[in-house]
């Protein structure tokens, strides 16, 4: 059992690094940023007014 916790927190600790550097890298680079943040915004943006439309009539 104390082995299989130890293997999960590694795991989890490298998933945990994986994504940081991710993140990092994503945010240095202002086309990566805008593709997995601003049109996707801009996907619920219209998304959301898609539906309130629709829900107006």
């Amino acid at each position: 059992m104390d082995a299989l916790l130890t293997a999960v927190g590694n795991v989890f600790t490298s998933a945990i690094g994986w994504v940081g550097t991710t993140a990092s890298t994503i945010a240095g680079q202002p086309i990566l940023l805008l593709a997995c943040v601003g049109i996707p915004l801009c996907g619920l943006g219209v998304g959301m007014f898609k539906r309130l439309l629709s829900a107006r009539a």
